[in-house]
């Protein structure tokens, strides 16, 4: 019985992360798309060049799977904007 608990305790918890990254990978995805179509707008230059920089790098977090860090860098494009 012990055991039983054991096992389900262990399994339910290295889900409850995976469910987190899911998270943070859609925020991502998002984020993405919205710095896109941003840069599609008329802004000012240094807010478009932010944009840019902020898209180049949430691009490359996002290639080599650190969502925390697109989420960052997806935040930093939409502090450009004003938001």
């Amino acid at each position: 019985m012990w055991n039983r608990f054991c096992v389900a305790a262990i399994v339910a918890l290295l889900f409850i992360p995976a469910r987190a990254w899911a998270d943070k990978e859609s925020d991502c995805q998002k984020g993405i798309t919205t710095l896109k179509s941003e840069l599609k707008k008329k802004h000012p230059r240094p807010v478009q060049g932010q944009l840019q920089k902020a898209l180049k790098n949430a691009q490359k977090e996002d290639g080599e799977g650190d969502w925390d860090e697109c989420v960052d860098a997806v935040n930093a494009g939409t502090r450009a904007l004003g938001r």
